[in-house]
């Protein structure tokens, strides 16, 4: 039952979710729903609370520390870019915390295990989990909005480009999301994993 009413919710948004609609799906009385889950806003809830617990299942894998950080932030894209719709309904339950909360507890492990502590942890693990979700919500924006006139194509030339043909030709070209997003994010793990300099005391010459 759950699994139809996430495909519901995957294929048409969160308000295709009927009981009626529900019970088409799976060929049987609306009675019979009402009698499992007792309701539209159960249900809700009982998908909602599987949808965190299937985002919640990332498991890093890799090397090192970069290796493995990258490939959580992989996972965890991909899992935002393929249920849309119920991520949004999380959200709108007001569940988005709790629905990264498992996530967040693999970055804080792997910055332990690369030996950041403390309030540098936490800007370490939050980084990484903004990077995903601004990289997707611009990916989603992009994808959604109307055909761009100029486009990018008709905007860039050699001028535009400050006198550098190859870089105008690499901006006309159609966005590489999947390359752009692993180039950006490995090189924001590296940054934040790289050692601390050490401060060096006041200049007491003099």
């Amino acid at each position: 039952m759950l699994e139809a009413a996430a495909g519901l919710v995957k294929r048409h948004g969160p308000d295709a979710l009927t009981m009626r609609g529900l019970a088409a799906a799976l060929d049987t009385a609306v009675t019979s729903i009402y009698w499992h889950v007792g309701g539209r806003e159960a249900l809700l809830d009982a998908l909602v609370e599987r949808t965190v617990a299937e985002l919640g299942e990332i498991r890093p894998c890799g090397r090192t520390p970069e290796e493995r950080v990258a490939g959580v932030a992989r996972d965890l894209r991909r899992q935002l870019r393929d249920h849309p719709h119920l991520v949004a309904l999380v959200h709108e339950r007001g569940l988005t915390e709790r629905m990264f909360l498992p996530a967040q507890r693999v970055l804080v492990r792997e910055a332990h295990a690369a030996g950041l502590r403390g309030a540098r942890a936490a800007e370490f693990v939050r980084a990484v989990q903004f990077q995903v979700v601004g990289h997707v919500l611009v990916e989603r924006n992009r994808e959604r909005a109307p055909a761009q006139h100029p486009d990018e194509r008709e905007l860039w030339s050699t001028e535009t480009a400050g006198d550098d043909p190859v870089l105008a030709r690499a901006l006309a070209l159609p966005v590489d999301t999947e390359r752009l997003f692993e180039t950006a994010t490995r090189a924001l793990v590296r940054s934040l994993l790289a050692p601390t300099s050490p401060t060096c005391p006041p200049d007491s010459a003099g």
